[in-house]
């Protein structure tokens, strides 16, 4: 055994103990405080981190206090940080889908949207809310006044006044309704006033009905329908967005597969690379080989460094893909978790796809189609309305109240004061009158109420608006017209790029399945051919270079069975998704996706 396989064994040997030396102590989290991969996370909590398996490293504890300050000094402690994660998680596909749905910022931030939408339609059902309101105030007014017979100079009116009640808008319909009872006290000083304080009271109930314009499209139901609409089209986009996140965990848990598998390829191509070198160097001592020959096999080594480097590199990459896809944020920067998948992607199913079958799928399952529905039934409603803003506001109004009056004779009134005594008789009237003065009183604020049968008020009538040229309403309905058009064109441009979302997904998985019959066998003639080659090596037939170039081709073509294989499970996954079956095939009720975690 050469000087460099002793060396080289050494340093492998001394690896472990260097690595475990700078590793920080670590204890195990509380058992109480892990959960299972798919345990749900509870409402408004954030999702809990993963079990680890049995390794060197798990979570990292937060440190123990030490020597904590005196409480005159103690300060409130910062909220701990999310656990750091270290160690080993072996996870299969079903397992990282359900914790990427529970864990995925991204799906955090989708679920918000439908929850948006739904308040959305709570806001445009408030404008129907019966709205209460009342008035209430104190006037004091005082008036030149020219009038001779009033007897006074300045007209004094104090008066305390008020009212409340209902209105509102029924649905549909846009019929504007109001309910008002009112009241007042008012004194006067002038003496043609009978009454001072004065009562009165009343009630009405008012109607305005929409014949022409805002007659069911009117803009509170316009707005209502709309926002429905919106509502459904922003679950569409829910339902989507957790497909296309489920579709991104597959794809990088099969890619992480591809990029460790590339990784093993490289160790192994760095493998046989430093066993060649050593034994031309060994054939190079005893006069076999030349010098460039052993510089050949120098290189080939420093390339294959180059390689393995990339080829760690990109799995490293890739874990940290994978990690945020399913443990969200979890992820620190001193994290070092190692995801290792439990599936294999060698483990196929040939699949003989129906492309019309699929294009039939595909239209009934597809959230786009159904948002595209919504987005023209929505532009219909929008045309309809803009369609009604063009016709002239004829508003039938219609009312009925009942009034009632009430007070106290005023001290300033004179009744006598009119009457004349009639010639034709010797009755001294005005004598007669301030003997016996009449009294007009009619009693408190209540009995306003007497005179309610007394004093019925209709009112029925007609409204006509008529806007010329009205160009905005005639602007919006064209434009409603062209937004309809466009929305159904965007439809049938969204049926057809479905259509060759599921040809070329369909394609994609017919070649990927081929091209792994092609690439195992590729690749069994490229390790034939290398073991060949290393024969022809040991009976001086061949050269280090041919060898490294037959090693080469073989790493080639290993590279391609992974990629064959990898192409292949992402094509099972972009044909789903482009069927709109992904969720479904998988066992995933949107509904359980939904709430917050």
């Amino acid at each position: 055994m050469s000087v460099r396989r002793l060396w080289l064994i050494a340093v492998l040997a001394l690896a472990p103990v260097a690595a475990h030396s700078e590793e920080p102590a670590m204890r195990p989290a509380p058992e109480e405080t892990s959960a299972a991969p798919d345990e749900p996370a509870a409402p408004d909590e954030p999702a809990p981190a993963p079990e680890m398996e049995s390794a060197p490293e798990e979570i990292a504890p937060a440190p123990a206090e030490q020597n904590p300050p005196p409480a005159a000094e103690a300060r409130p402690a910062p909220e701990s940080p999310a656990p750091l994660l270290h160690g080993t998680l072996e996870l299969s596909l079903e397992d990282a889908i359900k914790m990427g749905l529970e864990n995925n910022l991204d799906v955090q931030i989708d679920r918000y949207a439908p929850m948006l939408a739904d308040l959305d339609v709570t806001g445009a059902w408030g404008a129907y809310d019966p709205e209460l309101f009342a008035e209430a105030y104190y006037k004091d007014s005082r008036t030149p006044n020219a009038f001779a017979l009033s007897g006074v100079d300045t007209t004094v009116t104090r008066s305390t006044e008020g009212d409340g009640g209902v209105q509102g808008i029924f649905p549909i319909l846009g019929t504007e309704y109001k309910a008002v009872f009112s009241g007042s006290r008012k004194m006067f000083n002038s003496t043609l006033q009978s009454l001072s304080p004065e009562y009165d009271s009343g009630w009405s109930i008012n109607l305005t009905q929409p014949v022409l314009r805002d007659l069911i499209w009117n803009q509170p139901w316009t707005r209502v329908r709309t926002s429905r609409l919106l509502s459904g089209s922003s679950q569409d986009d829910f339902r989507r967005a957790v497909m296309d996140e489920v579709q991104n965990i597959e794809d990088a848990y099969w890619t992480l597969i591809a990029s460790e598998e590339a990784l093993r390829v490289a160790n192994k191509s760095l493998e046989t690379a430093g066993a060649l070198l050593d034994q031309t160097k060994t054939q190079f001592n005893v006069g076999v080989v030349s010098k460039v020959e052993v510089t050949e096999a120098q290189a080939g080594v420093s390339q294959r460094q180059v390689e393995r480097i990339r080829a760690e590199n990109t799995y490293r990459n890739q874990q940290d893909v994978l990690i945020d896809l399913v443990l969200g944020p979890n992820l620190r920067a001193s994290s070092t978790l190692e995801i290792r998948p439990t599936d294999r992607p060698d483990d196929f199913t040939p699949y003989d796809v129906d492309v019309e079958g699929a294009v039939s799928r595909a239209f009934e399952h597809r959230p786009e189609l159904s948002r595209a529905d919504k987005d023209i039934e929505r532009s219909e409603v929008q045309l309809a309305y803009s369609r009604n803003q063009m016709l002239p506001a004829l508003d039938g109004v219609f009312s009925f109240g009942q009034a009632g009056l009430a007070g106290e004779q005023s001290r300033h009134f004179n009744a006598c004061r009119f009457v004349f005594d009639d010639p034709s008789t010797a009755i001294d009237e005005n004598a007669v009158c301030v003997a016996n003065p009449p009294d007009v009183t009619q009693g408190p604020w209540n009995n306003t109420f007497d005179d309610y049968n007394r004093s019925p008020q209709y009112v029925a009538g007609a409204k006509l608006s008529i806007p010329i040229p009205n160009r905005t309403a005639r602007a919006n309905a064209s434009k409603g017209e062209l937004e309809l058009a466009r929305a159904r064109t965007s439809k049938h441009r969204l049926e057809q790029q479905i259509i060759i979302d599921v040809r070329q997904a369909a394609r994609n998985l017919q070649a990927s399945q081929e091209g792994i019959a092609a690439a195992r066998s590729a690749r069994e003639a490229a390790a034939e051919q290398l073991r060949a080659e290393q024969v022809r090596l040991e009976y001086g037939e061949s050269t280090p270079f041919d060898v490294l170039q037959r090693e080469e081709a073989l790493v080639a073509r290993e590279r391609d069975e992974i990629g064959a294989f990898r192409a292949y499970r992402t094509s099972v996954t972009a044909l789903d998704r482009a069927q709109g079956t992904i969720l479904r095939n998988r066992n995933i009720d949107i509904a359980d996706v939904a709430p917050l975690r």
